[in-house]
């Protein structure tokens, strides 16, 4: 007999005070995740300015920024003025009591406002101290101020369209080295959590965002160090069996078939059997380098529409997909049923966490309170987390 599933939601983070000193992306997105997972996260927030984020572009008809409408649900916010004595003694008050401590300010910036992580840490040893920054605590880059493209760039992650001989940034709909560096930043975090909560100490994390991308690289970094020989996946490509067909629709359409199982279902369902030999029966087969296999398959895929292919690839157990855009993915019945959005159209809608806790067939971060307008918990978490 099934057990009856949990009514209660699943929060394994409920109880951990996490007390966010950070600006701008990262740290709003790293606090994202644990509040997800049920943390108390409280944004100290510069008095009459505010984190910069609720102003960053674009902006919606309401003079509201998506960037902090879409990192910010569920926390609770703060203002001081850590220039000033009676707000630094109401941090100090904060941070004795908060399990985690998150920052994004250049090494060395605390320290000039008076405070002290190593400090603080060796008074309260389970105190976990997380510094998230573009380019880490050491190193000739540590000083060097970021945003999410000048990390990216210097990590082989921004799009370079070259026009009348000069060099222009292209489409970017986000930061690589943000969403790693966040994503990094919290499961470290969640991992000192665990040796604190088994009688172990907290930890002083130091995540660069720089380091994140770049260890997204590893494939090419690693042969080139076992080699000796340049790896570069801008000069490399992968194949035919790996590649974009234009659909009869014109839109573009990934076939994946790299393995030879997923290269018999493809050919069978066009009645192309013929061409099951040009797999070599390796693992994984890109397809031979020469144009004729691309050259057959062209007139396969121009045949059909992206849709009919995409049922396609499902009803015959095949790699592959339309290449879709952002408008395109919100439109997918997929996209429906994953339940990842939370809201009506003409709101503010909320983006669940890609947590999915398939026990309870909830997902993490549903239900969570809108963004705090500035300030907005000032008494709240002076009563909650210090009791005046």
């Amino acid at each position: 007999m099934t057990a009856d599933l949990p009514t209660m939601p699943y929060l394994p983070l409920s109880g951990v005070r996490v007390l966010d000193l950070g600006i701008l992306i990262p740290p709003a997105l790293a606090g994202n995740k644990l509040v997800a997972l049920g943390a108390d996260v409280v944004k100290v927030e510069q008095a009459g300015r505010g984190d910069r984020i609720r102003a960053v572009p674009p902006l919606a008809e309401d003079g509201e920024s998506s960037q902090h409408m879409g990192y910010n649900w569920g926390k609770r916010s703060i203002t001081l003025d850590l220039r000033r004595h009676d707000d630094l003694e109401t941090f100090f008050a904060l941070a004795n009591v908060a399990d985690v401590i998150l920052e994004n300010q250049l090494p060395g910036f605390w320290a000039r406002l008076g405070i002290d992580f190593a400090e603080l840490r060796r008074r309260r040893p389970a105190l976990i101290v997380c510094s998230l920054t573009g380019f880490g605590q050491t190193g000739p880059l540590a000083q060097l101020p970021s945003h999410g493209l000048n990390m990216d760039a210097l990590a082989d992650s921004v799009v370079v369209e070259w026009r009348d001989g000069e060099p222009h940034l292209g489409w970017s709909f986000t930061s690589w080295g943000n969403e790693l560096g966040a994503a990094n930043a919290a499961m470290a975090i969640c991992a000192a959590l665990a040796e604190v909560r088994g009688g172990g100490q907290g930890a002083w994390i130091d995540i660069s965002c720089w380091d994140a991308l770049v260890e997204a690289h590893r494939t090419d970094i690693l042969l080139t160090t076992r080699t000796g020989v340049v790896a570069n996946a801008h000069k490399r490509g992968l194949g035919p069996l790996y590649d974009t067909y234009l659909s009869q629709d014109g839109k573009a359409v990934l076939l994946g078939a790299l393995e030879r199982k997923f290269w018999i279902n493809f050919c069978v369902g066009v009645d192309r059997e013929d061409l099951i030999d040009l797999h070599t029966g390796a693992e994984i087969d890109f397809g031979p380098t020469d144009q004729k296999l691309r050259e057959e398959l062209r007139p396969i895929f121009a045949a059909a529409t992206a849709e009919e292919w995409d049922r396609r690839f499902l009803a015959w157990d095949c790699p592959g997909a339309t290449v879709l855009e952002t408008p395109d993915i919100m439109r997918h019945p997929h996209f429906a049923a994953r339940e990842l959005l939370e809201g009506q159209p003409g709101t503010w809608p909320l983006m669940r966490s890609a947590i999915r806790w398939h026990h309870t067939g909830e997902r993490a971060g549903a239900g969570l309170t809108p963004p705090p307008a500035l300030g907005e918990h000032n008494e709240a978490i002076r009563v909650d987390w210090i009791g005046r």
